[in-house]
């Protein structure tokens, strides 16, 4: 909820800091961003200062303070939710399947939970989790109380990010009246709750030492990688670089070969359910496969890649076949 009188409020501050020109603008610190986003989700701004504050923060981008505070403004709205794995999902993919999925399921037949949170459709021709999860038995939560039964009882939930904060989804939708990304397309891939372990993916490599610096900021544990599509997995067409919050090198995990001649090009539930019934697909496999391995990297860390790549084909090995159909 937005107000919508035009009294003065203590939002304006926030605008005023990012906006006063090239030489007076400036970074907010971690406790100003914090406020700010606090305000937010409280309803505290006017739809134009939400315009206003979205803009020039994606013209200057997101340091990793300010994204740390807006993180833990965000954190009380998980409540008591926890999960081994915390798995945000929001780009959606329109190229590929959604080769993920089948990963999550390698990752909860070890014993690990896994909590995945995303929006609904927002972008045309873009394939989203919301939109398989219950094909691959996976509960989509109404609540926060059902999310947290459905982790303890199923290993597995995806929360729409509306039942985190009913503007999330709204705020998402931004993209298509100012016609850019807003922070929100940031921050929901980094928040968690406290005290979590989670995966991010980043549009672009740069990104992804921001990330690693504002966990850090904050004392949350993530991989961080550049995934195909924008979600979190990985392309076997390249090497892909995946930094770890508590380690200082960056793991390169290589790329099978440059290009695979019978990979799918669109997003296909079909495909998903072949490859997991034993139909060969060497892209879908690989791509499966190497993104489970590095999970298990970031829960276990005494595996190097070659270690966790042997655990997952062995995972792949005792999957059930029957599981979807």
């Amino acid at each position: 909820m937005i107000i919508t009188n035009t009294e003065h409020n203590e939002f304006t501050q926030y605008v005023r800091i990012l906006a006063r020109g090239r030489n007076a603008s400036r970074d907010m610190s971690q406790e100003e961003a914090r406020h700010a986003m606090s305000l937010l989700l409280d309803g505290k701004a006017l739809p134009e200062q939400l315009g206003a504050f979205f803009m020039l923060m994606r013209v200057k981008e997101e340091s990793p303070e300010e994204l740390a505070g807006f993180a833990q403004a965000c954190t009380p709205l998980w409540q008591d939710l926890k999960a081994d794995i915390i798995w945000p999902s929001y780009a959606g993919k329109r190229r590929q399947p959604l080769w993920y999925l089948l990963a999550m399921q390698l990752i909860k037949d070890v014993g690990y939970s896994i909590l995945i949170h995303g929006s609904h459709s927002h972008t045309a021709d873009r394939q989203y989790s919301s939109d398989l999860c219950e094909d691959f038995a996976i509960n989509v939560a109404s609540s926060h109380n059902d999310a947290e039964a459905l982790i303890k009882q199923e290993g597995i939930t995806y929360l729409p990010c509306d039942q985190l904060h009913p503007e999330f989804q709204t705020w998402l939708m931004t993209k298509h009246t100012l016609g850019l990304r807003s922070p929100m397309n940031t921050l929901l891939r980094l928040i968690a709750p406290q005290d979590s372990t989670g995966v991010q993916s980043v549009f672009h490599p740069n990104y992804g030492k921001t990330h690693q610096a504002a966990c850090q900021l904050i004392g949350k544990e993530a991989l961080i990688m550049k995934g195909e599509g924008g979600e979190f997995e990985i392309n076997p067409e390249r090497t892909t670089q995946c930094i770890f919050t508590h380690r200082a090198d960056v793991e390169k995990v290589p790329g099978i070969q440059s290009h695979f001649d019978q990979k799918h090009t669109v997003p296909s539930k079909q495909a998903l359910i072949d490859l997991w019934q034993s139909e060969n697909d060497e892209y879908g496999l690989h791509a499966t496969l190497r993104t489970t391995a590095v999970v298990l990297m970031l829960k276990d860390k005494s595996l190097s890649f070659e270690l966790a790549l042997n655990k997952a084909n062995t995972l792949w090995a005792k999957r059930n076949l029957s599981a979807f159909s």
